[in-house]
């Protein structure tokens, strides 16, 4: 088996091929509007990594493209079309960079090889193995990268656009970067907390986890809501784009969440007593124990 930095090296091929091959369709796709011919060189990549995932016989290939996929296309439409880096088109590329090197960064320090994968890729293999590549396909690639893609469209109009520095555009940054640290702390809480506690079937109720259910989940809500904001500080209307962070709202509210939980409960039911104290989400404060949960627990 591969060791881990040779497998990064590998996944990092993978990818510059991708975005390769993703470039290419871009080029020979001149008479279509940016816009679609973006999705199509998205989806072009997105299929060579799926390609790459069924010969590795491991879907978590496609994890990393989730974060590595926005810079590099706000960044293509930035050459394209020539422009000139203004501060308001700096402040956007880097509020995204940030969260997309932290993302990409925490993703790398954890995966551990092609051995392993996301548990609920291997949920989903076992529970119809012969619909899997469909679902590996549309459930696990292609829809994520399309709800991505589909949030960058702002981001997008505000790069073609000649944009302004005003205060919307300053908070949305500050929300994005805010929402990257909130997911960072998360994290190393997160991994203190497994270090410390090895073998122990222990639910975290400390720090930020004290306050929220899924801080990280919160954070990465927030980091789209706040790419929103900078679009809507030029545009100054309220449009279709705002479907964009509800859809990625929706996807963590109703299904990554309950998905995730679901798996906790299994193995932990203690967790349903830290469930109904803590907000779900959004980091609130706790509520009281109810007497009659306190028995039962003990």
């Amino acid at each position: 088996m591969y060791s881990k930095y040779t497998s990064m090296l590998i996944v990092f091929s993978m990818y510059v091929f991708a975005m390769f091959v993703g470039i290419i369709v871009f080029r020979m796709t001149p008479q279509m509007t940016l816009i679609f011919r973006l999705l199509l060189s998205n989806v072009a990549a997105t299929l060579i990594i799926f390609l790459f995932s069924l010969i590795l016989d491991n879907a978590s290939l496609y994890d990393p493209y989730w974060s590595i996929q926005p810079p590099v296309i706000l960044l293509l439409v930035f050459d394209y079309l020539d422009l000139e880096m203004t501060l308001p088109r700096f402040i956007l590329l880097i509020s995204v960079s940030i969260w997309s090197v932290r993302l990409t960064y925490n993703w790398a320090r954890g995966w551990v090889g092609f051995h392993e994968q996301d548990w609920r890729y291997t949920m989903l293999k076992e529970k119809a193995p012969k619909l899997y590549p469909i679902t590996n396909l549309f459930g696990i690639q292609l829809m994520p990268t399309c709800l991505v893609y589909v949030q960058l469209i702002g981001a997008i109009y505000f790069m073609m656009s000649n944009p302004s520095i005003n205060f919307m555009l300053l908070m949305g940054s500050f929300i994005m970067i805010s929402a990257a640290i909130i997911q960072y702390v998360a994290d190393e809480q997160m991994k203190h907390f497994k270090e410390h506690h090895q073998g122990e079937k222990r639910c975290i109720d400390e720090g930020l986890w004290s306050v929220s259910r899924h801080p990280n989940y919160f954070g990465e809500v927030m980091v789209w809501w706040g790419l929103y904001i900078i679009y809507l500080s030029n545009v100054m209307v309220l449009d279709w784009i705002i479907i964009a962070p509800i859809l990625m709202t929706s996807l963590f509210i109703f299904i990554s969440i309950p998905m995730m939980e679901t798996k906790i409960i299994t193995s932990r039911p203690e967790y349903q007593v830290y469930q109904k104290q803590v907000s779900m989400l959004i980091p609130w404060f706790r509520k009281s124990p109810n007497p009659e949960t306190s028995k039962e627990s003990t």
